[in-house]
């Protein structure tokens, strides 16, 4: 993409020679080694596209190896042509052109890739790309096996850091999800509060690790407008099912209570532990999803109340921007997280980088988060549309004297990387 302002090569190239901290992806090993040219195409975020223009039948056809390409082809090209201009379309292109020197996708194209698909379990080319892209951490939420957390044997993916995945701890629903919680301590718990100090000695250590932040992703299962319960409430719902293993709480009515608690506590543990908590708002994986459980406005009363613990609220929100953009204006304590939105709708970045500049401070945005599981050639070709969108954003807002263009190098270079190296604490 490229800008109409003047002074938009000149910041792109700049904001090429800047750094970035990706603040947030799912590398839990190297990967993928793609076998088949279709699955190398519609591999990440495109997928859902695809599906959107097609239909679940059309998808199983495309992913089954056993057929030829000749016979997926014609499947994939009605989808692609109806879904080329996506950003996440757009992701596939520039993989297309930079790891295959194809300008578009046909069968021919598919044919001359099959002997030179990328093997990304290659550490070698997994780093070579990440070199490439001019990446120097990665922010990375990965689930891992707690035992290698505590013990410190845990072998993360080239230039990670680790987060602490959240919602595990706090959705609990039976006796069987509490002791698999604190399995790794070796030993069970009895009652709520030993269930907290077991938390707290399991979060200890992942910081002692290295981990940078909490990371909440429970938007995917539950409205992220949390009550504020007492403790009789939620200790209650855990005493339930302790005293019987076979009872399981079902949620919402269920574990609600339970699960509203500890998501507090864990905002107070992350506060004492002074790590910022990033948290899933805005637009879902797949498709068929309820975005209004999303919204970052949910989170209203959470942010309000823990004023000491350090927001980072991803996604941009999408699409709802003028709820997040209040929410970092308002709250010292919330900053906006462009991860995975700058591919899910570069146009609505662009338009927010800009809203952004002229009503929230600059400081208190971090514009990049590649959001992937492996797939570092997507990582690539989706730290290329941040910068541009980034350019094309502050070249438009100097073209109009809102700012100089040092001024705008200053802000990009934030956005960039100045900002989240400071908001995590990276020391880089």
């Amino acid at each position: 993409m490229k800008g109409k302002a003047k002074y938009f090569e000149e910041l792109r190239r700049y904001c090429e020679t800047v750094p970035l901290v990706d603040c947030h992806d799912h590398s839990v090993n190297l990967e993928p080694k793609y076998e088949d040219p279709i699955i190398a195409i519609k591999s990440g975020y495109f997928n859902s596209d695809l599906l959107s223009a097609s239909s679940d039948e059309d998808i199983r056809i495309l992913d089954d190896t056993s057929r030829s390409l000749e016979e997926r082809w014609p499947i994939l090209e009605k989808a692609w042509k109806r879904t080329c201009h996506t950003g996440y379309a757009q992701v596939t292109k520039r993989v297309l052109k930079k790891f295959y020197n194809e300008d578009d996708l046909t069968l021919e194209a598919l044919i001359r890739m099959q002997g030179k698909l990328l093997d990304l379990s290659d550490e070698k080319t997994f780093t070579s790309i990440l070199k490439e892209a001019n990446i120097a951490v990665r922010i990375e939420d990965v689930w891992p096996d707690v035992r290698k957390v505590i013990d410190g044997t845990l072998k993360m993916t080239p230039l990670s850091r680790l987060v602490i995945s959240l919602p595990g701890y706090h959705n609990i629903c039976n006796y069987e999800s509490v002791q698999v919680n604190v399995a790794p301590l070796g030993r069970t718990v009895t009652s709520l509060d030993e269930y907290l100090d077991a938390c707290r000695e399991i979060f200890d250590a992942h910081k002692q690790f290295g981990a940078v932040a909490f990371k909440d992703q429970s938007a995917y299962e539950r409205p992220i407008d949390y009550g504020n319960p007492t403790r009789a409430e939620a200790e209650a719902v855990f005493n339930r099912f302790m005293e019987d293993p076979r009872r399981k709480a079902a949620y919402p009515d269920g574990i609600k209570p339970l699960d509203d608690y500890l998501f507090h506590e864990f905002m107070r543990m992350a506060r004492d532990l002074d790590l910022p908590v990033q948290i899933h708002t805005g637009h879902m994986a797949s498709i068929r999803n309820d975005i209004v459980k999303t919204n970052a406005v949910g989170l209203t009363k959470v942010i309000e109340l823990h004023r000491d613990v350090r927001f980072d609220l991803f996604h941009a929100n999408w699409p709802y921007s003028g709820e997040l953009l209040f929410l970092c204006k308002n709250y010292p304590n919330v900053s906006i997280d462009f991860c995975w939105a700058n591919i899910i709708d570069p146009i609505y970045c662009q338009n927010m980088f800009k809203q952004a500049l002229s009503c929230v401070p600059h400081g208190k945005i971090h514009g990049y988060g590649s959001d992937f599981v492996g797939c570092v050639d997507r990582t690539w070709a989706h730290a290329q549309i941040a910068r541009e969108n980034i350019a094309i954003a502050l070249s438009d807002m100097v073209e109009i004297e809102y700012l100089g263009l040092d001024e705008a190098k200053e802000v990009a270079y934030g956005w960039l990387f100045g900002n989240a190296n400071e908001f995590f604490r990276l020391g880089l």
